[in-house]
């Protein structure tokens, strides 16, 4: 009754078996790491050799609308070769920023292909009437005096806000990106400050008349609104003067006083009243 036998395991074969299997998945094994490790390592040298040398495929320029893409990529230095590598944040960045049009510019470069490039516009602290050819026109000027719009047409550039007059600049004739000498840039980033914070301290000021020195420097004459009465100060024109201006203004009205000038540049207010008219 054959059937009703077990057989034991041969030891031997078994071992065999074993030794000769191990082998075979060891070497499969090896095979299969050898070409995990090279298809990873062709990826890489896609990725951060091949592909970052290749012209970039994206460049986006954003923050100013209408302004023309073409000059934007000209004054960056970016053309159909560039690439990755060999676009420099920097460089990019302080190249447009000398445009007259772009106060600020941030570049960001998106491995391994892609770039971008977002622009801030210079932002209007004052404005000027100025003859250019045979005609008066509004010349408008950013915080460190450059000319970023001239005329009040959409096509000279971004629409401004309503600003106080600047009188006395004593120029003759005005461009786009124009610098005004440094001697101004101070006052116009205050009024910048100004009106970024505090709009309707600059709107209640119809004109701000630069009064020259004798040797050198100039102070301010200020004329509110819809004021007869003109308030003289130092150059360092700031939001405090502004109120103080505007609370002198009451009290002279509350008390019924008629004033021609007031003097601030000493820090003590004083002033010349103005004259009765005698028939």
């Amino acid at each position: 009754m054959s059937d009703n036998y077990l057989y034991a395991e041969d030891p031997v074969t078994t071992e065999a078996v074993k030794e000769n299997s191990a082998p075979g998945m060891e070497k499969w094994l090896k095979i299969l790491i050898f070409v995990v490790a090279l298809a990873l390592g062709g990826e890489l040298i896609w990725l951060f050799g091949i592909k970052a040398m290749m012209p970039l495929s994206s460049v986006e320029v954003a923050g100013i609308p209408g302004i023309d893409r073409t000059a934007i990529l000209a004054q960056a230095g970016i053309g159909s070769h560039s690439t990755y590598i060999t676009v420099n944040s920097q460089a990019v960045k302080d190249a447009l920023e000398e445009l007259y049009q772009v106060g600020s510019a941030k570049v960001i470069k998106r491995y391994p292909d892609r770039l971008q490039i977002l622009l801030e516009p210079r932002r209007p602290a004052a404005m000027a009437l100025i003859t250019i050819g045979d005609r008066l026109r509004p010349v408008y000027f950013d915080k460190h005096g450059v000319v970023i719009k001239i005329g009040n047409s959409g096509r000279d550039g971004p629409a401004v806000p309503t600003l106080p007059l600047i009188s006395g600049l004593g120029l003759e004739g005005a461009f786009l990106g124009m610098k005004l000498h440094p001697q101004f840039e101070a006052l116009f980033s205050r009024l910048e400050k100004i009106s970024a914070v505090s709009p309707e301290l600059l709107a209640s000021v119809s004109e701000i008349h630069i009064n020259w020195k004798t040797y050198s420097g100039y102070d301010l004459i200020l004329y509110p609104i819809h004021q007869q009465i003109r308030f003289r100060l130092e150059s360092d024109l700031n939001d405090d003067m502004l109120r103080y201006m505007l609370l002198m203004i009451d009290i002279f009205s509350s008390q019924s006083v008629t004033v021609d000038e007031v003097d601030l540049r000493t820090g003590t207010a004083s002033y010349i009243k103005k004259e009765a008219y005698s028939g």
